[in-house]
């Protein structure tokens, strides 16, 4: 007879376990484009999960050709503000801000977000025409509105979101951009492959058996069940970090990479199930439907980035059916 077995449930790869510093993640690495200029990101705030019915297009599948069903995320993508652009140069091989312009195209209410806020428009322009020749990378500061995906929250969420592309023809495209709407048709199509970066459910103060899954002792144990036999041995005199401990589980910021887009829809209550999404309610502006599930809670911020590790290409699916709850 076969003993069962199980992973180890706590890997040491995603150390230190500790709470994410911000609700709205940031992105710490985008990957290198070439093309024309566009955004590589996009905010959105998860919706829930449904059951998508499409045709298989990946090539060597089993189900090639065929109708399949798999668990799909749909991601609420209201349209983002460009409120501002932001210009870098590289110095000692890491990014130097050159200046931060902000558009005046900004709504009032934005000073909760950001009280110290100042548009300088008309000054920032021509500091920044003064300093293109110095530009190593560009960046968006993109603006959602979760107000808009039908959430309670009022403040808006602000992103930076790099411009892909030769660093000229970028700050050209960012400039043209700026105090302009950005919608999600305008950065991804389907077919395409996106990361996921999101914070994930919290779980709050665990112990070593639901943190890291060891073994429950035997009943006989005099100082407990739910604990780690032995912490370490006399040397070396302290305790090693990969002895599992009790702490904080979930709530932490993660990146779960190539998640397909199955389609872009410009009316959400099509893909919203008969009493709307649970914890969530009914999508009313855009949405996108990802293939697979994606960290966090219903009306979470998800970050959608261009793929740092892109598979082979792909042609969009063809979504036959999604409505049905998984």
């Amino acid at each position: 007879m076969v003993k069962d077995s199980r992973p180890r449930a706590g890997s040491l790869a995603y150390y230190p376990r500790a709470r994410a510093s911000r609700i709205v993640p940031k992105v710490k690495y985008w990957p290198p484009y070439e093309g024309d200029p566009k955004p590589l990101g996009f905010l959105g705030y998860k919706a829930g999960h449904l059951t998508a019915y499409f045709i298989d297009t990946t090539p060597n599948s089993p189900t090639q050709g065929q109708e399949v069903a798999r668990v799909a995320t749909v991601v609420a993508a209201p349209p983002m503000l460009v409120a501002g652009v932001v210009a870098y140069a590289e110095e000692n091989n890491s990014l130097r801000e050159l200046t931060r312009v902000w558009s005046k195209n900004v709504p009032e209410d934005v000073r909760r977000k950001i009280p110290t806020w100042r548009p300088n428009e008309d000054e920032g322009l021509k500091k920044l025409e003064q300093v293109k020749d110095s530009v190593a990378e560009v960046r968006i500061l993109g603006m959602a509105f979760p107000k808009l995906a039908g959430l309670s929250k009022k403040k808006p969420d602000l992103l930076e979101i790099k411009v892909g592309g030769d660093p000229v023809k970028a700050l050209e495209f960012a400039v043209s951009k700026l105090g302009e709407e950005l919608r999600i048709g305008d950065v991804f199509k389907p077919g395409d492959f996106v990361d996921v970066i999101a914070v994930t459910k919290g779980k709050g103060f665990a112990g070593v058996v639901k943190r890291f899954g060891v073994k429950v002792l035997p009943r006989k144990k005099r100082k407990g069940r739910r604990v780690v036999g032995a912490i370490g041995g006399r040397t070396p005199g302290y305790v090693p970090y990969t002895v599992p401990r009790p702490g904080q589980l979930g709530y932490h910021r993660r990146t779960e990479f190539n998640k397909r887009v199955l389609l872009v829809e410009e009316d959400g209550s099509k893909l919203t199930p008969k009493g709307g999404f649970p914890h969530f309610g009914v999508i009313k502006t855009e949405c996108v439907l990802l293939e697979g599930t994606v960290p966090g809670t219903p009306k979470r911020p998800i970050v959608l980035r261009a793929p740092a590790k892109p598979p082979q290409p792909m042609e969009a699916p063809e979504v036959l059916y999604a409505g049905i709850p998984a």
